[in-house]
């Protein structure tokens, strides 16, 4: 029995990468990554948010927040079909 396992798995990776710089996200207070809207991806996902959240004028991943997806405004319609 092989006992292989995919490095992404090994690494903790899931998903498909998240483009930061294509969605608006802002921060919140936390004491680990647990939570953020970035957690198991890869570090340069990770790295470029850090920057879009710099260039937001964001607070700093590393200074005690995780990155989360920000709340739209609820009279905006949303651009993904619904199902029924």
């Amino acid at each position: 029995m092989s006992q292989l396992v995919s490095i992404k798995e090994w690494l903790g990776h899931h998903g498909e990468p998240i483009t930061p710089e294509a969605i608006q996200f802002t921060t919140r207070p936390a004491k680990s990554c647990r939570g953020c809207l970035f957690d198991g991806q890869h570090s340069s996902v990770c790295d470029r948010a850090c920057q879009a959240a710099e260039r937001a004028e964001l607070d700093h991943c590393e200074r005690g927040f995780v990155y989360v997806a920000k709340q739209a405004d609820p009279r905006q319609v949303s651009l993904i079909e619904q199902e029924h």
